[in-house]
């Protein structure tokens, strides 16, 4: 009877032990996740922090349905996936149109039209540097537009 309950005790240590092991695996494998996300997502906010944008002028072509907005980057990060950005325009008491960028251009949607100076890093927006957008609106003459980078950074102005 003394050598069972040796026997038993000592396989209930092991799987003591397994079930720790096994259980601060799982702890270490969440705290590395959670620890990865919070830095991503301080890396995004970093971003964030550093991107600016401001649109320092339009020209408005009623005959072909085309807005031309000019876009400086005014902060330190390049923007770099400016196919992602997207513009909003509205008329007076209706409710904003998203446009969404098309190379080709096109009713309904924005493309870029030149990146000046374009020197450093071709087609990409970097600090500094100045964009002229071409808008083809749909509808009634806009009042207003706003120009949205991916992470979410945004500049507006009132067409008058």
């Amino acid at each position: 009877m003394g050598a069972a309950s040796v026997i038993a005790s000592a396989i209930s240590i092991v799987l003591i032990v397994v079930v720790a092991y096994v259980v601060m695996g799982g702890v270490l494998i969440t705290a590395e996740t959670v620890a990865d996300a919070q830095s991503a997502r301080l890396q995004q906010e970093e971003l964030r922090l550093h991107t600016g944008i401001e649109i320092t002028g339009y020209t408005l072509n009623q005959g072909t349905s085309t807005l031309y907005l000019n876009l400086t980057n005014t902060g330190s990060e390049p923007v770099l996936t400016y196919d992602q950005m997207v513009v909003f325009t509205a008329a007076a008491n209706t409710s904003p149109v998203y446009y969404p960028y098309e190379p080709a251009g096109g009713a309904g949607t924005w493309s870029w039209l030149t990146i000046s100076p374009d020197l450093v890093h071709p087609k990409q927006l970097d600090p500094d540097e100045a964009m002229n957008l071409s808008v083809r609106y749909t509808g009634d003459r806009p009042d207003w537009a706003q120009v949205t980078t991916p992470n979410g950074i945004s500049d507006s102005i009132y067409l008058r």
